[in-house]
C-alpha cells in the first residue's frame, strides 16, 4: 500500500499593491506595466550646455535618478536609461559668440579709452531703449530717476514681463562701470585694468551689442563645438558630485545628424512635413485632422500659445512667414550666416530643438518606450511636438506609454532658471550642503510638484540625515560590540520588546512598500522609516537604561533595511564598484597600515600621556582632562564617536569624518554664538548698571535744584526736598509723598555710586 501526501491548502495571502505612476500622459496614477517584460526603455530629455548647471536642473537629473535607481534597485526592473545632450541650439549657439566675440575684444583692448568709454556708454543707451521702451534714461545720470521710478511701481509694463528686474539690474551695473570709466579718463589712470573692468562689468550689453553687428563672421565650427564641449564636461562633473548614475546611453546631436535628416524625410513622406525656402516645418494642420492622430496630448490647451510656440522655436529663429500655421514647428533650420550648417536635401541648415529627441530616442529605443522624462516647463511644446512627430513619423498612435514631468524648484515664488539669473549653482549649493542633504531635501518633497528652494528645506535634510546616521552608527557599534562568543546563559534575547520591535519594522515594511508603489512618494516613505528610527532608539534607550542587553539581531536587520533603502536612494553610495567586487579592500583602496596606523598613533600618543602622569603622580583630575581629550579631540579628528553610558562602557561608534568635522564645527559655532550672546548681555547689563550708576551721583539734596527743576519749585526743606510750587503755593500732599519718595530712591542710588566710587563725588 503506497503511502499518500495529505492535503495542501494554499495560503490566502494579503493583498499587494501595485506600481502605479503620476502620467502626464492622463494626468492621473496608471499602473505601470512595461511593454516587454521587466525590460524598460526610458529617455529622458539632457541639458542643453551653454552655461553651468543649477539646483534647478539638480530638481529633475536627482529626481529622475531617484525614480530610477526605485525602479532598478527596489522593483528590480532592467532599465535602459537614455540621455541626451544638446550641443546644437540658439542659445548655444547666441552663447559660443557672444563669448568669442566678447574675449576677442578684452584681448584686444589694452587701454581705458575715450572711444572705448563711448562705444559702451551707446551699447548701453541702445540696451535701455530696447528693454524699458517709453520709459528708458535718455541718460546715464538719468538712471537712477528711472531706477528709482521702477522701485516704487511706477512703471506699469514691469509687472508684465518677468524679467523686467534682471534687465534693471544689468543695466544698473553698467551704468555704475560707465560712471567709474569716466571718473577714470578724468584723473588719467586709463589703463588696461580700468577697460577690462569697464568691458566685465557690462559683459551682457557689449557681447549682445558684438553680436548683432559681427555674429555672422563666426563660423569657425570649432567655436560652438568646443563652447558645448566644455559645459557638458561641467555637467558631468556636477552629476557626479550629486552621486547621479551615468546614462546607460548617451546621446549628443551632433552625432547624429545624419540619422535627424532620414526621420524628417520619413515625416514628410507619410505627409505631415513640409519644405519652405530651405527650412521644413511641421504640418501641425495636416497631423490634427488625421483620424488617427491628436496634436498636443499633454496640454491640449496650450496648442494656439505662439507664445510658447515662439520661444520653442529659439532666439535666432524669426516669426517664419513661410509657415502655413502659425502653430507649425521646424524640423529642420535653413542656417543662416555665423550658424553651424550641415549638408541635407533642403540645402545647408541644422535640426530643430524638438526633433533631436524623438530621432535619437527612437534611434536607440524604437518605435515606441515606456518612460520619457523632462522638466514640466518642457510639457509644451518641447514634449507634445515630439510625440506629434514621433507619431507621424511611424504613423502610430503612442510612441510614449508613460511621462513623467519633474516639479519646478522655485526661489521666492519664481521658477529657478538661467534666464531669469535666479539661480543657486550646483557648485555653490555643494560648498554649502553635502549631495546626500541635497537628495534627501528633494525625497522629502514629492517629485512632480514644485519645491520651494531654500535654507530652511536643507537644514531640515540635515536634521534627517543626522538621526538616520546616528541611529545607524549606533546600530553599528552596538554589532561590533556583541560579535564572537557569547557567553552561555540558558536564557533567549527575543521578549515582548523584541516582538513588538519586530511587528513594527514589519509594519513599517509594507508602508514603505506601499508609499513607492503610489508612484514614488519618496516624502511618505522616509516619514516611515524617521518613525522607525523613533521606535528602534526608543527601545534601544529602554535597554541602557535598564542595563538589559539589547537584540543586535532585530537592531541590525532593521539597520540593513533601512541602510539598503538609503543606497536606494542614492543617499548613500553604491557599495561595490561599477565592475567586480570589493573583495577585502580596504576603504579607498588602503593597505592594512594606512588604515589601522592613524588609529594606533593615537592610542599610543594616550598611553604615553597617561605613563607621564602615573611616574610623575599626577592630578587623577589630568587623567580625565586626558580622556575627554581623546574623546573630544583625537578620536573625533578618526571619524570615532565614544558614547558614554551608565554603566561606564562607552559605545564606541565609527561615523564619517566629514560629517562629524561639519557637526563639531556647527557645535562650536552655536557655543561660540552662545557666548557672544553672553558677552552682549553682560554688556548691556553693565551698560544698565553704569547708567544707573550715574544716576546715583546726584545727591538726593541737590536733585530737586537742577536748573530744571527750579522751574517748578521756589521753597526746599533742610534735606532739600520742595515745600513749595513755583507759585509759591504749598505741594499738595500727595506730591509732597511724591517727592519724598524720589527722594528716598535716589538716597539708595546715591549711596550704592559712593560705594562703587570710594566715596568719590
Amino acid at each position: 500500500m503506497s503511502a499518500k501526501q495529505p492535503q495542501w491548502h494554499k495560503p490566502a495571502g494579503t493583498p499587494v499593491p501595485v506600481l502605479r505612476v503620476q502620467n502626464s500622459m492622463t494626468k492621473s496614477k496608471d499602473e505601470f506595466i512595461p511593454k516587454d517584460g521587466k525590460q524598460v526603455g526610458w529617455y529622458c530629455c539632457g541639458p542643453t550646455v551653454y552655461d553651468k548647471s543649477h539646483m534647478g536642473h539638480a530638481r529633475a537629473y536627482m529626481t529622475f535618478d531617484i525614480l530610477r535607481r526605485i525602479l532598478e534597485d527596489y522593483f528590480h526592473y532592467d532599465v535602459n536609461y537614455v540621455l541626451n545632450i544638446t550641443d546644437i541650439d540658439d542659445k548655444i549657439i547666441t552663447a559660443a559668440r557672444y563669448k568669442y566675440l566678447f574675449e576677442k575684444l578684452l584681448s584686444e583692448t589694452s587701454v581705458l579709452s575715450e572711444d572705448l568709454h563711448k562705444r559702451v556708454e551707446s551699447d548701453w543707451l541702445n540696451y535701455v531703449a530696447a528693454k524699458f521702451g517709453s520709459h528708458a534714461p535718455k541718460s546715464v545720470e538719468a538712471f537712477s530717476d528711472f531706477e528709482s521710478k521702477y522701485r516704487s511701481g511706477g512703471i506699469p509694463e514691469a509687472k508684465e514681463e518677468i524679467k523686467y528686474d534682471l534687465f534693471v539690474k544689468t543695466a544698473a551695473r553698467t551704468a555704475e562701470a560707465i560712471k567709474v570709466s569716466r571718473s577714470a579718463l578724468k584723473n588719467g589712470s586709463g589703463g588696461q585694468e580700468e577697460a577690462h573692468a569697464l568691458l566685465e562689468a557690462s559683459r551682457d550689453i557689449v557681447a549682445a551689442s558684438l553680436d548683432s553687428k559681427d555674429g555672422h563672421s563666426v563660423t569657425d565650427p570649432k567655436v560652438f563645438r568646443n563652447f558645448a564641449s566644455f559645459w557638458e564636461d561641467e555637467y558631468f562633473k556636477d552629476m557626479d558630485a550629486l552621486n547621479i548614475r551615468r546614462p546607460d546611453v548617451l546621446v549628443r546631436v551632433s552625432e547624429y545628424v545624419p540619422e535627424i535628416i532620414t526621420y524628417v524625410e520619413q515625416i514628410a513622406k507619410n505627409g505631415f512635413a513640409y519644405e519652405a525656402d530651405g527650412s521644413v516645418y511641421f504640418d501641425t494642420v495636416a497631423f490634427g485632422q488625421h483620424p488617427e492622430h491628436d496634436y498636443a496630448k499633454l496640454e491640449p490647451w496650450s496648442a494656439g500659445n505662439t507664445k510658447l510656440i515662439q520661444e520653442g522655436e529659439g532666439n535666432l529663429t524669426g516669426e517664419g512667414s513661410e509657415k502655413r500655421s502659425p502653430a507649425d514647428f521646424a524640423l529642420w533650420k535653413k542656417s543662416k550666416a555665423g550658424e553651424p550648417a550641415w549638408a541635407s536635401k533642403w540645402g545647408q541648415g541644422r535640426p530643430g530643438w524638438h526633433i533631436e529627441c524623438s530621432a535619437m530616442a527612437s534611434e536607440v529605443l524604437g518605435s515606441q518606450m515606456d518612460i520619457h522624462s523632462g522638466g514640466s516647463d518642457l510639457a509644451f511644446p518641447h514634449h507634445d511636438n515630439e510625440l506629434a512627430q514621433s507619431e507621424a513619423h511611424y504613423d502610430c498612435k503612442q510612441w510614449v506609454n508613460y511621462f513623467f514631468h519633474a516639479g519646478h524648484l522655485h526661489v521666492e515664488g519664481q521658477k529657478m532658471s538661467k534666464s531669469l539669473k535666479n539661480f543657486d549653482s550646483i557648485q555653490d549649493a555643494l560648498s554649502k550642503f553635502s549631495a546626500s542633504q541635497i537628495r534627501l531635501m528633494f525625497l522629502m518633497h514629492q517629485w512632480n510638484s514644485v519645491l520651494d528652494y531654500g535654507h530652511g528645506s536643507l537644514t531640515e535634510a540635515k536634521t534627517v540625515e543626522a538621526t538616520i546616521q546616528n541611529f545607524l552608527a549606533t546600530v553599528k557599534a552596538v554589532l561590533q560590540e556583541q560579535a564572537g562568543p557569547q557567553e552561555f546563559t540558558a536564557k533567549h534575547n527575543y521578549h515582548d520588546a523584541e516582538k513588538a520591535l519586530s511587528k513594527k519594522f514589519q509594519e513599517k515594511q509594507a508602508a514603505v512598500h506601499a508609499a513607492l508603489c503610489d508612484s514614488f512618494n519618496t516624502h511618505s516613505a522616509l516619514n516611515e522609516v524617521r518613525d522607525l528610527i523613533s521606535i528602534s532608539n526608543g527601545y534601544y534607550q529602554e535597554k541602557v537604561k535598564s542595563k538589559e542587553l539589547p537584540n543586535g539581531q532585530v537592531l541590525g536587520k532593521i539597520a540593513k533595511y533601512i541602510t539598503q533603502l538609503m543606497r536606494t536612494f542614492g543617499v548613500f553610495s553604491d557599495a561595490n564598484p561599477t565592475v567586480g567586487n570589493a573583495g577585502a579592500a580596504t576603504a579607498g583602496g588602503k593597505s592594512l597600515e594606512d588604515t589601522v596606523l592613524p588609529y594606533l598613533r593615537v592610542l599610543s600618543s594616550f598611553r604615553d600621556a597617561v605613563r607621564v602622569l602615573a611616574q610623575n603622580k599626577g592630578d587623577h583630575k589630568e587623567l580625565l582632562k586626558l580622556s575627554d581629550q581623546l574623546r573630544d579631540g583625537d578620536l573625533a579628528e578618526l571619524g570615532v564617536v565614544l558614547d558614554d553610558r551608565e554603566d561606564g562602557k562607552a559605545l564606541v561608534k565609527l561615523v564619517d569624518k566629514e560629517i562629524l568635522a561639519k557637526q563639531r564645527e556647527e557645535k562650536k559655532q552655536r557655543e561660540l554664538e552662545k557666548l557672544r550672546e553672553k558677552d552682549e548681555r553682560a554688556k548691556q547689563e553693565a551698560a544698565k548698571r553704569a547708567e544707573k550708576l550715574a544716576k546715583g551721583k546726584l545727591a538726593p539734596s541737590d536733585m530737586f535744584k537742577t536748573e530744571e527743576q527750579r522751574n517748578e519749585y521756589s521753597e526746599w526743606d533742610e534735606q532739600g526736598i520742595p515745600t513749595k510750587d513755583a507759585q509759591g503755593e504749598a505741594l499738595t500732599k500727595s506730591r509732597r509723598k511724591k517727592v519724598e519718595k524720589e527722594a528716598a530712591a535716589q538716597a539708595k542710588l546715591h549711596e550704592q555710586y559712593l560705594a562703587a566710587t570710594n566715596g568719590t563725588v
